[in-house]
This record gives C-alpha cells, structure tokens and sequence, in this order.
C-alpha cells in the first residue's frame, strides 16, 4: 500500500535550542535514527526497518523509531506491524504528530471501519483548536463521517455532520476548497434515509459552491434522482459525464437516465 504519492509525512525537528546535551547512547540512536530515515527516504524500507528495530533495543520509549518502523512497515505492505507500531508510538507520545492520522488510514485499510472512524473523531475533537489558526478541515469530518457509513453506523455519520454544520463549518478558511465534501455526504445519508429533498438542499448547495468538484455534480444528480425529479437529474448527470465519466457511479446513473 504505497500512500507516500497522497499524503507527506511530518518530519521531526532535528536541533532544538535550549535542551541539555545528549549523553553519548543518545547520539548514537539519534544518529541511527536519521540514517534510518535516509534508508527509507531512499525506499531502501528492509534496512531501515532493521537499524529503527536495532534503535528500539537500545531505547524501547523511543517514540520516534516506533512511529518511523511503522511508516516502513506501511511501505512494504506490512499493514498489521505498521499498525502495531504506531499504537506502541501513542503509547509512549499519546500527541506523536502525525500517529493518529496514519492510524486512522491503517484501520480503514485493514477494513475496521467503526474503529477508523473512532480514531478520526478523536483527532477531530483533539484539534478543536485549529478553529483560531488554520481552520476547520471539512474533508477531514467529511472522512470521519464517510468511516462511519462504511462501518454501518449510520447514526454517528449523521450526528457527526450535524455536530459539523451546527458548530464548526463557520470556521472554515484555509480549507475552504474542501467544504462542499460534508455536503455531499451528508445529502448521501439523507437519501439512505428516504429525506430527498434535504438531500437535495444540501446536494444543491455543494453545486452551487464556488469550490464546486465533479463529485458535487454527479451528488445533485443522484440526489434529484431520488426526489424523483429525473429530467433534471439527467441534465446534470449528463454535466458529470462530461467532465469525469470515471466517477464510481457516474455511468450507471446516465446509462439510468438517458432514455
């Protein structure tokens, strides 16, 4: 499972002023560490692999080598040892940057879906605080909530996204080009749940942001389909097709549509 193309990892901080000076086992498995890092920047993962497990002998609460043995093991397909890493790196640094992310995309993976979105919601409600720097992430609720529809939890998707747009949508800035995803999956539970036409509001509401993305269409589309209103719908299926006829979905609904 090579996600390294999607998502950047955060790196550590190498020289922080102000701390005592390391004993000379410290240097030694920082030193190891950073070599580490090199092998798998260099997607030489086995051997890097080899000295963070050689890291982690000689300094077993070394949040640092777990969580960098994890993203290896991740590289290599190792899902389960990744994961079994990163949970001892939250042991030991329960804040580890970075940690609960990639745990959170492990457990999705590894098909635990309950326990993905569970993982999401707690970063979620970890990083409250992000409303007075970067902002609230929509894609990150709309993810959470998409964890729960895959676990079934259909409830919690639902309380989730209203928690979302009742008090936390007004903060979004910096990811602002992500905000019609909790739109979307929200019209998604409501037409699950026979309510078309608030699927339609909030699906019509993603199209006519100007953030808009091929997925808000075929959205509205699915959504006025399901309302019954299908001479629109297939108007705006037709737009989906046009721009990304690829979209799970998307030909079913025109192929649906077209007569």
């Amino acid at each position: 499972m090579d996600l390294s193309k999607f998502f950047k990892r955060l790196m550590p901080q190498r020289d922080v002023p102000g701390e005592k000076e390391p004993d000379d086992e410290t240097k030694n498995t920082t030193e190891m560490l950073h070599q580490a890092m090199d092998l798998a920047g260099d997607e030489n993962y086995l051997a890097a692999i080899d000295l963070l497990s050689e890291v982690i002998s000689i300094d077993p609460n070394n949040a640092q080598a777990w969580f960098e043995r994890g993203m290896a093991n991740l590289e290599l397909d190792n899902d389960n040892s990744a994961l079994s890493d990163l949970d001892r790196a939250l042991e030991i640094a329960p804040d580890f940057p970075g940690a609960r992310e990639w745990r959170a995309r492990l457990l999705s993976s590894l098909g635990r879906f309950e326990e993905a979105a569970q993982e999401q919601k707690a970063i979620l409600e970890r990083s409250a605080g992000a409303k007075e720097s970067a902002g609230v992430n929509p894609q990150a609720w709309a993810d959470c909530a998409s964890s729960f529809i895959a676990a079934q939890n259909n409830e919690q998707a639902v309380a989730l996204l209203e928690s979302y747009f009742s008090h936390h949508s007004a903060y979004v800035s910096t990811y602002a080009v992500y905000e019609t995803a909790p739109m979307r999956a929200l019209s998604k539970l409501l037409i699950q749940s026979g309510d078309f036409s608030s699927a339609v509001e909030f699906a019509q509401k993603a199209y006519e942001s100007e953030h808009r993305v091929p997925a808000d269409i075929l959205a509205y589309a699915l959504a006025l389909e399901a309302a019954g209103d299908k001479q629109k719908a297939r108007v705006y299926a037709e737009e989906a097709m046009g721009i990304n006829d690829q979209m799970p979905g998307c030909k079913e609904i025109y192929e649906r549509l077209k007569n």
